[in-house]
């Protein structure tokens, strides 16, 4: 009776550890998403949405803590996560005004998987980062479009809607440094340039903030008062410089031309009308692609060793990619079998996201 009942536990002891293993194991990878936006901007809004949807897809336990353009906030919600009981398998990051160089020390003494997005470390960096055995484990490989491409793409195509008459221009930058900021306007910097017929005046920053690029193309038109064309780094701040243009009497998609990035539903409305002459984006994937990245980590697959220059396109009316975003109808996207393909890809060609 004695060996039978001693049996027996082992038995049930046995298939309740085994039972909870299966339960441990079936469980959902934690994600944390640093997002340093706001999350009623529109871009960071369009990021999040894209990035809830691959989780859902995946079976991700995604978080998502907004840093309201505050670096130093960054700091706050890693610390307050890393002190929980509870901590993420998996922290995505941007590199925005360089926060990497702080958050990943912070990161260092703990198992959690890194992924950074959107905005890339510099090479020095990198270089550091490679030789660190912690690191060469934990920190799994950036996914970083090519803003240079992508700000040289929209001036050329907003001078194009100029019918490539010469005349003077203006760009108005994000910040001097975050690195989608700068390489983004040394791709717009390095079109003009090249232009021999057309003159840039003066590149300024306008923080992304829309009130401040107003007032900061009032003053530039008043400098330059025959401006032809104007070259932005995202949908915010060209609305600000819209209204500066038509406060000033002129006519946007006739008498002077703009050029931006982003996908909100506003800026596709102006694209669509004309006011915006050149527009890029795509680049709002880049969480949902990371998420399909750390899906594929977990599970053991392949995933691509860099990604970069996949995420932005030209978005034009009348096209398959415009009316989708539109409509964002991101659960139509087959995230799962993206995340599951055998070959190394950077892009969701998988997707219905093609032109």
């Amino acid at each position: 009776m004695r060996n039978t009942l001693l049996v027996w536990l082992i038995v049930s002891v046995g298939t309740l550890f085994n039972t909870l293993a299966l339960a441990a194991a079936q469980q959902p990878a934690r994600v944390l998403f640093i997002n340093p936006g706001f999350a009623t901007e529109s871009f960071w809004q369009d990021v999040d949405d894209y990035a809830n949807a691959a989780a859902k897809a995946l079976n991700l336990d995604l978080t998502i803590r907004h840093a309201d353009r505050n670096h130093f906030a960054m700091r706050q919600i890693l610390s307050a996560t890393l002190n929980k009981p509870t901590r993420p398998d998996y922290v995505i990051i941007v590199n925005e005004k360089l926060a990497a160089d702080n958050l990943l020390p912070m990161l260092r003494n703990y198992p959690i998987y890194v992924q950074v997005i959107l905005n890339d470390m510099d090479e020095q960096t990198k270089k550091t980062l490679k030789q660190d055995t912690h690191w060469q484990e934990f920190l799994l490989p950036s996914i970083i479009p090519d803003n240079q491409t992508i700000g040289y793409a929209i001036a050329e195509e907003m001078v194009l809607a100029g019918n490539d008459e010469p005349g003077e221009a203006v760009m108005i930058s994000g910040d001097l440094t975050t690195p989608a900021s700068v390489q983004r306007e040394a791709g717009g910097q390095r079109f003009f340039n090249e232009k021999k017929n057309i003159t840039l005046r003066q590149i300024v920053h306008g923080q992304w903030n829309e009130s401040i690029s107003r007032e900061q193309m009032h003053t530039l038109l008043q400098r330059y008062p025959n401006v032809r064309y104007v070259w932005t780094a995202n949908d915010h701040m060209a609305f600000g410089a819209m209204k500066a243009a038509k406060a000033a009497g002129k006519t946007p998609g006739e008498d002077i031309f703009f050029a931006t990035v982003n996908t909100s539903e506003k800026v596709l409305a102006s694209r669509e009308k004309g006011n915006i002459s050149a527009l890029g984006g795509g680049h709002f994937s880049a969480a949902g692609l990371a998420l399909s990245h750390i899906y594929a980590h977990d599970s053991g697959l392949p995933i691509p060793k860099r990604c970069s220059g996949e995420l932005f396109r030209l978005i034009t009316p009348d096209t398959h990619f415009f009316t989708q975003l539109r409509e964002q109808a991101w659960h139509e996207i087959p995230f799962l079998k993206m995340a599951r393909r055998t070959e190394s890809q950077c892009a969701p060609h998988s997707t219905n996201m093609d032109n």
